[in-house]
């Protein structure tokens, strides 16, 4: 298992050490234990640590990690979790210096009849990517971004080819710099659905869900010379109704499909309202038992929007701002033991199309291209190297930038 660390997601940097890890002769035990630990450490350099227009702000940055976890399967259930802690050293900037840590696990779990589940929970903390645009000035001050979610899945087999699908999770977002207070936001979802699964290959699914997000300080109404400053909360409420496919073409190629009607509105009745379709298509192809390909393309709003959780330039955090996106990346295994990696990530967020009155063009189109190579020195040690770029353009000035990033891993595992 892999974890490159994450640091302004950025990817990782300069090759130095690991190496040292290899000499500690920890042989790979010769049976498998459900139980897995080790650390990581990397060397990162990043030419625009603040993602400004301009101004010179590169740093490099050191981060050790210490990772754990647990898959064990006790008869019909699985339970599985994986955490980490990471320490994070600047050379020049030591006002970022932070701790951060990822956390996530679950259960899968069934009963003898037809009833089936999973409860999935996680939780991060890690440094906030800076220039964050959603109408925020940058800041230049550490910002400490922290999210958890939970998730539940209830499968009830109705006969051979039906199934009743009911899901529920909530996600949670805080920051620790009051200037971001506005992209807080509590969220809770339900859906409830029915599938049917013609053939092995295919399977149709109709699905309505409700999503209720509440941003609790999303404007300061005290004046600027008042503290503590007071906040309004803004509400909002979406109904959809998705329609999904999970289609194996064959052996190497899969679509996944959703088609969404949905309508959203704030709860005290103000204009900032959506309605239409919106939807996400993803292909995973692979073209030769070296080859891993993945493309992605998605057109939704705000916080509904999936195919940038996670990624380099999750910025849109806004609930009127229509985002069109589109994600490609590609893995390669040039031998047994090392593999190389390659992606890129494209998106154009307006909400000028969302809010009738707005006339003035509001638009952001981020850019983010990666490459990277492993090296799997053994079953328990890792050495890795990658190397990126992002930019943004963007109709406010202040949001515009270019930043590369390079550096280089190496990881321990035990098990």
């Amino acid at each position: 298992m892999s974890h490159p660390p994450r640091q302004f997601t950025t990817g990782s940097a300069r090759c130095a050490l690991a190496l040292s890890l290899a000499s500690i002769g920890f042989a790979a035990q010769a049976e498998t234990t459900p139980f897995y630990y080790g650390g990581s450490l990397s060397l990162n350099h990043v030419s625009n640590l603040y993602r400004v227009s301009e101004g010179a702000n590169s740093d490099d940055v050191a981060t050790v990690s210490l990772l754990g976890g647990i898959d064990q399967r006790l008869g019909r259930q699985r339970v599985y979790a994986d955490a980490s802690v990471q320490s994070n050293r600047y050379r020049k900037s030591g006002t970022l210096n932070n701790y951060g840590y990822n956390l996530k696990g679950g259960l899968d779990w069934s009963t003898i009849e037809r009833l089936s589940g999973t409860l999935s929970a996680g939780s991060s903390r890690n440094l906030a990517t800076y220039n964050i645009g959603s109408g925020i000035n940058p800041v230049f001050e550490k910002n400490i971004e922290t999210n958890d979610r939970l998730d539940a899945v209830v499968r009830l087999g109705l006969v051979t080819k039906f199934t009743l699908e009911g899901s529920a999770g909530m996600n949670r977002r805080r920051f620790s710099l009051i200037e971001y207070a506005r992209l807080e936001f509590d969220q809770n979802r339900y859906s409830l659905g029915l599938f049917y699964r013609p053939s092995a290959d295919l399977r149709l699914g109709v699905a309505g869900r409700r999503t209720n997000t509440d941003y609790p300080r999303y404007t300061i109404t005290s004046l600027p010379l008042v503290k503590p400053p007071t906040f309004a909360a803004a509400k909002y409420e979406r109904n959809d109704i998705d329609l999904t496919t999970d289609w194996t073409l064959s052996g190497r190629s899969a679509l996944f499909a959703r088609l969404s009607s949905g309508r959203q509105k704030r709860t005290d009745g103000t204009s900032n309202t959506f309605s239409g379709l919106t939807g996400q298509l993803t292909w995973r192809w692979q073209p030769t038992a070296r080859w891993n390909i993945s493309t992605s393309v998605s057109r939704d709003t705000g916080l509904e929007s999936t195919l940038f959780q996670s990624g380099p330039n999750n910025t849109n955090y806004e609930q009127d701002r229509i985002t069109k996106a589109l994600q490609l990346s590609a893995d390669y295994e040039l031998t047994s033991k090392v593999f190389l990696t390659a992606g890129a990530t494209l998106s154009n967020s307006d909400r000028t199309t969302a809010l009738a009155a707005n006339t003035v063009p509001d638009y952001d189109k981020d850019k983010a291209f990666n490459l990277g190579a492993r090296w799997l020195y053994s079953r328990g040690i890792t050495l890795g190297c990658q190397a990126g770029w992002n930019s943004r353009d963007s109709s406010t000035a202040s949001y515009v930038y270019d930043a590369t990033n390079f550096g280089c891993y190496g990881q321990l595992l035990i098990n």
